[in-house]
Order: structure tokens, then sequence, then C-alpha cells
């Protein structure tokens, strides 16, 4: 079964030299379809980075923003499953074989519990959340895979959302009841955001936006709440 894995891309250079070796290592094990999305806006030499991939296929959305980008790739595809990775994840070596098994068993859609690449207590406790379904579990760092025909079903990711299109996503697959798995092999994100900040500034942050985001406040209100508050560029 062909997986197309779907990365939208905004100046990426340095987490695509990681990202694409691991992946092309993968596509000569099994079917993957690698997809880079890129943005209109970057300036980087993210298109030069994936010209010396061979297994990688590069496009520019017509359109900025990550759930356009994500749409964009998605349109593109050829798999019949489609994995949305962000250039900062790395996805657990066992992902192809966990997907199609999941896909199998009557899955229409899922995502990967995750773990941090810095080790601390605090940023443990943060990823026990991610590996059971829950109010703040299945956001987009956690690899949201569907079928094709689910993800066509649910019309993509709302571009509407410039900020918390993943969440709105898993929302209305859980709101359709779409049969949904959460893979417990962990996904590693980047801690950066925490680094940059504190780990308790980044969660007080997060929760005042998730709440203002479930309180139905506009998205562009919402990615100017986080631009404000926070020192991450999204």
């Amino acid at each position: 079964m062909l997986l197309s894995i779907i990365i939208p891309v905004y100046n990426e250079k340095e987490n695509l030299l990681k990202r694409l070796s691991f992946l092309c290592e993968q596509a000569n094990k099994f079917p993957l379809e690698i997809i880079i999305s890129n943005s209109p806006e970057t300036s980087d030499e993210s298109p030069e980075v994936c010209k010396n991939f061979s297994k990688v296929t590069y496009f520019t959305s017509d359109k900025k923003g990550r759930a356009a980008q994500m749409n964009f790739g998605a349109k593109k595809a050829q798999g019949n499953v489609l994995l949305f990775l962000h250039a900062d994840v790395t996805l657990p070596n066992d992902f192809y074989t966990q997907i199609i098994e999941a896909v199998a068993s009557g899955n229409k859609a899922g995502f990967f519990a995750y773990k941090f690449d810095k080790d601390s207590a605090f940023l443990n406790f943060n990823s026990k959340f991610t590996t059971k379904d829950g109010l703040f579990s299945g956001g987009g760092d956690q690899c949201q895979f569907f079928t094709k025909e689910t993800f066509k079903t649910l019309k993509g990711f709302n571009e509407n959302f410039c900020i918390m299109e993943d969440f709105e996503m898993i929302d209305r697959v859980r709101k359709q009841q779409i049969p949904f798995v959460i893979i417990q092999s962990k996904a590693i994100v980047s801690a950066r955001k925490y680094e940059r900040n504190s780990w308790l500034k980044v969660n007080l942050i997060n929760g005042y936006v998730f709440l203002k985001y479930k309180l139905g406040v506009s998205p562009e209100k919402l990615r100017r709440t986080y631009r404000t508050l926070l020192r991450e560029s999204i």
C-alpha cells in the first residue's frame, strides 16, 4: 500500500536535511511517496536541498499557510494513505508498518504519540497527554494520517485556519465518529520553543490560545495572540 508523506515547508532547510535522509532510507524499504509542499514565501535554500534527494517530489503551493500547503500536497499525492509531517518532527522507525496495520484494522485516521528530543521531567509529563485521546491530543506534531477517501470526505484541512488547523481537523474526525487510532510508537518532537521560552510559559500560552479556539475566537486573532506572547514563528 502506497503511503504519501506530505511535508508543509516554510524556510526549513536544516530540518529538511535531517528528515529527508531518514525518509529516503525508508522509501528504499517500503512503498513511500515523499512530497514537499513549499510555501510561496520561502526564502531559504529548501528547494535546493530537495533536489539532492531523488525520491522527493517538490512543489511550491499556490497559497501560503500550512493548511493550504497540506491540501495542495494532498491533491498531488498518489498514495492510498496520506501522512502529514511537520519538518521538525521525526517519525518512529516502524511508522509505515504501524500505519498500514492501523488502516487494515479498520481505522480511517490516526496520529502518533510523541516524546521530545530533550529529556526532562516536565516535557515527559507533556508527552503523556499524547498517548491517549483527550482535549489536547491529536495536534499536528502528532503526525496525523488519513485514508485518501476519508481526507476527501472531510474536504481536507480548513484553510480559514492559519493556526489550529490540526485541532480543527481532528475535532471533525471525532464529531463524525470516524474510527481513528493513536499509535504508541513515539514520534520525536523538537523542544526548541520550550528552550527559547520556558516550560511554564509555553504551557500557559498554549492553554490560553486553545481555550480561545474552543470559544470560537477567529484564527487571525489566535495567531496574533500567539505571536505576541511566544517567541516562536508560526
